[in-house]
């Protein structure tokens, strides 16, 4: 397209963009025109009515009334529109007879069958003297079937005693030492009779020549601890027995026993802390928790004074509550 043809062209469209504009302007002053002139109207008409009133006041009242009456013809159609509907009679054996009384059998079933609210548990005791099922089984009733072990039950008058096949003397105590220690734990006769005498009567014979328990030392901490593991009562108390036998017997070995400290004294703690129960004056049989604070109490003070100088302080970190027998001494 030449060039005077494309201005002309653009000159048009502008002129047509203009006169549309002033269309919408020439619009909107007509309509605020008859806004204002409507406005001005109605302020002369207000302004009459009121001058009016003031003339003649009983024409104002006729005017109010009728304005009232008018205003309450006009919503009278409106009140008499709005009837209530009457009640619909249920037919029986009908559907919504039949919805209805199904809906209020499952909401019956739904109240009888809602549990009433379960009250807070309380809180669980702790588990801490539980009798411990989780211990290694020991070895020594499969050896006494065996026939590997030097010794037997044999039944006498005076009770069951053990019959040794061999002088003691002559007997491996870094061999047979540790198998007896290790059922210590055994619960079931004969096992637990044959394990808890021979451990005795070993070191009973061996009380002139402690050479040969100070050598089996690390040998033996082991099935002692799986012993103390099982936390029963009756099996606590033969290892605290046989710790002080060693430790009367054999006052050697106890600056051997520190180190091992940990290993023995975390269960005796537990024990030595639980003391006894008060049962008025009720007796109970048996072994009673009493018993084994004293004994524990005995075992700690014979540890003290046969492990060193070192030992207290190691008896204090195992078992805080234990305070010194010889520290007035």
């Amino acid at each position: 397209m030449p060039a005077p043809n494309k201005d002309l062209f653009e000159l048009k469209l502008r002129k047509k963009l203009l006169a549309q504009q002033l269309n919408v302007v020439d619009d909107k002053v007509d309509r605020l025109m008859r806004i204002t002139a409507k406005r001005q109207t109605l302020k002369n008409s207000n302004s009459n009515n009121e001058n009016n009133n003031k003339n003649n006041p009983a024409s104002s009242r006729n005017s109010k009334t009728n304005s009232r009456s008018n205003s309450s013809s006009r919503q009278q159609p409106f009140a008499l529109t709005k009837q209530l509907m009457a009640p619909k009679v249920i037919e029986p054996f009908s559907t919504f007879d039949q919805v209805r009384k199904r809906n209020v059998l499952r909401h019956t079933k739904a109240v009888l069958e809602r549990k009433p609210k379960k009250k807070p548990r309380p809180p669980q005791k702790g588990n801490a003297y539980k009798i411990n099922t989780d211990v290694p089984q020991s070895l020594l009733p499969r050896r006494y079937t065996r026939g590997e072990l030097p010794c037997s039950v044999e039944h006498r008058s005076s009770g069951l005693a053990l019959s040794w096949m061999c002088p003691l003397h002559n007997l491996d105590y870094e061999h047979y030492l540790p198998i007896f220690m290790d059922g210590i734990r055994c619960v079931e006769n004969p096992f637990r009779f044959i394990a808890r005498q021979a451990v005795k009567e070993l070191l009973d014979d061996a009380k002139g020549n402690s050479k040969v328990v100070t050598e089996t030392v690390d040998s033996w901490i082991l099935p002692m601890r799986y012993a103390l593991s099982t936390k029963e009562p009756s099996t606590v108390h033969a290892v605290i027995l046989i710790i002080k036998q060693m430790t009367t017997v054999h006052p050697t070995i106890g600056p051997l026993l520190v180190p091992h400290y940990r290993q023995i004294l975390g269960i005796l703690n537990l024990f030595y802390c639980k003391g006894g129960k008060n049962l008025g004056d009720e007796m109970e049989y048996g072994l009673k928790d009493d018993d084994l604070v004293v004994e524990i109490a005995e075992t700690l003070e014979l540890l003290e004074k046969t492990g060193g100088p070192g030992a207290f302080k190691k008896l204090k970190k195992e078992v805080p509550t234990y305070t010194s027998a010889f520290a007035a001494l």
